[in-house]
């Protein structure tokens, strides 16, 4: 039998911040807006990978113009549809 005071919990920063999350959430509940944790503006921006970022000539370059949707009657292989049977 422990005889002395009673032991409370210890609560540090990560606790903390794990409460306050999640009592956000929990108020976020009630209103339309959702809580995310991911929209924290003091939160580091993310990595490529758990080794950190890809080196420029690596990242996937993004198309400069749109490609021209192609006709209907070029996209056709039905010979009923073109009209062009016997």
């Amino acid at each position: 039998m422990n005889t002395g005071p009673p032991v409370m919990p210890k609560i540090n920063h990560g606790s903390s911040m794990i409460v306050e999350d999640h009592l956000k959430k929990v108020l976020t509940m009630t209103r339309g807006a959702s809580w995310k944790p991911a929209d924290n503006s003091l939160l580091p921006n993310s990595q490529h990978s758990c080794f950190g970022d890809f080196p420029n000539e690596y990242m996937k370059k993004a198309a400069s113009t749109v490609e021209p949707v192609p006709k209907i009657d070029e996209c056709e292989v039905s010979i009923a549809a073109s009209g062009k049977g016997k």
